[in-house]
């Protein structure tokens, strides 16, 4: 069922950017991606943005929350795709910021960050967004850097609990590995032992609301 929350100034927190495309792109999210993706993705922002406070890092707000709304859409259309899940998320993204008046090279930087986020080795040099997003995916996904969000965790999880997130994500990511052999969803799934990666997480004995 669409989540009907209309677009939230804080969560927890966290500020959320309240121009007209991030607006735009939260209004997209809830009516478009399934629960455990649409919290999910408003978690990776949290995430992020967390990241980059305990780091004095800058960072542009409306990039990182817009490519975190749109970082995994591309999981829910697998049976239509034409690339790896996430390069299809950056061109979904890409395509919708520019009509709702995002300037493409700020557009740009949302694709990249999103394609980047299932890649090995992010750094800095690949834009502040792509490596907050890259962390910020790593800590929802496997629990990797889970610490370092131990001041905002509590609120926001309360807000976008993760229920049955884990299940739904590794079926989506085996899907796509069964598909496209050559994706970075096949790597994380067979050479990282995604699945017993999370199995471990802290998160998988936290209470998840």
């Amino acid at each position: 069922m669409p989540d009907e929350r209309p677009l939230p100034t804080t969560i927890g927190p966290i500020a959320v950017p309240q121009d007209d495309v991030s607006a735009a792109a939260w209004a997209w999210a809830r009516r478009t991606l399934p629960v455990y993706l649409f919290t999910h993705s408003v978690r990776a922002y949290c995430w992020g943005a967390a990241i980059a406070a305990s780091r004095g890092l800058a960072f542009d707000r409306q990039v990182l929350w817009t490519a975190s709304l749109f970082h995994d859409v591309g999981l829910t259309r697998l049976p239509t795709n034409t690339m790896c899940f996430e390069v299809e998320g950056g061109e979904i993204a890409r395509r919708f910021l520019e009509r709702h008046g995002l300037a493409a090279a700020v557009a740009d930087r949302v694709a990249i960050a999103i394609v980047l986020h299932m890649r090995a080795g992010v750094t800095l040099a690949d834009g502040a967004e792509a490596l907050l997003l890259d962390q910020a995916t790593s800590i929802d996904v496997r629990g990797e850097g889970y610490a370092t969000i131990d001041g905002v965790r509590d609120a926001v999880v309360y807000d976008f609990p993760r229920g049955p997130f884990d299940r739904h994500f590794l079926a989506a990511i085996g899907r796509e590995a069964s598909r496209r052999l050559t994706c970075q969803s096949a790597r994380l799934l067979h050479e990282t032992d995604l699945a017993g990666w999370m199995a471990r997480s802290p998160w998988s004995g936290a209470v998840s609301g």
